[in-house]
């Protein structure tokens, strides 16, 4: 059994910090389901991270980890609401179309979040995608999932990975630009056929959303 549980962790604002944090919560048999990213200052930031954990956790013993870990310590922890995951996704696509036209992408990046259930989760511009095989891949055929396993080194939130990665990544045109939605897990996890479908489905939503919100074909 496992139970869901919210950590804020307050951390400092370096590379490889929140892959110390990851690291411990992995070896306690945690699993990263999202991260918020808070405000921070003075070089510290604080992450609301979300963890699914094995039932009867010390986190006493959790919280002491973490803290030898790296520099970090965890703020507070509570028990999480188990939400559906679809009406997550929804929830995010509402949040998505009161973004437009600001930042829609940021609510499309959290609802690939909430659907796969794992915080390596991006939209990235045509150039910065481009650096990446399955990036180039999805912007060579816009609309459909392009599923690879990869060692690159992942953006940001990437370090909640270990070793070898599944990634999934679809091209697509929001808003006029070229970009390409990408969402990772543990290649032990993997994608279905399903998921991305799902992916692809969310993906095409969110373009038609922002299209049409700013008047595009």
């Amino acid at each position: 059994m496992s139970s869901t549980v919210r950590l804020r962790v307050e951390l400092a604002d370096r590379p490889g910090s929140l892959a110390d944090v990851a690291a411990v919560i992995a070896a306690r048999s945690g699993n990263i389901t999202a991260i918020d990213v808070l405000e921070g200052e003075g070089g510290r930031v604080v992450d609301e991270i979300t963890v699914e954990v094995p039932e009867g956790i010390d986190f006493g013993v959790l919280r002491a980890e973490i803290a030898r870990a790296g520099d970090a310590r965890v703020v507070s922890h509570q028990r999480a609401e188990v939400v559906d995951p679809i009406v997550r996704v929804l929830r995010r696509i509402a949040d998505a179309v009161d973004r437009i036209p600001g930042d829609p992408a940021e609510a499309l990046r959290q609802g690939l979040a909430d659907l796969c259930a794992t915080p390596a989760a991006w939209v990235l511009d045509a150039e910065r995608a481009a650096a990446f095989s399955v990036g180039r891949h999805a912007l060579e055929h816009p609309g459909t999932a392009v599923v690879a396993r990869t060692t690159e080194k992942l953006p940001s939130l990437g370090e909640t990975l270990t070793g070898e990665a599944s990634v999934v990544a679809v091209g697509t045109v929001a808003g006029g630009d070229p970009a390409v939605a990408m969402v990772a897990r543990p290649v032990t996890q993997g994608f279905t056929p399903t998921e991305c479908h799902r992916i692809e489905a969310l993906v095409a939503l969110h373009a038609r959303f922002e299209n049409v919100a700013t008047g595009r074909p």
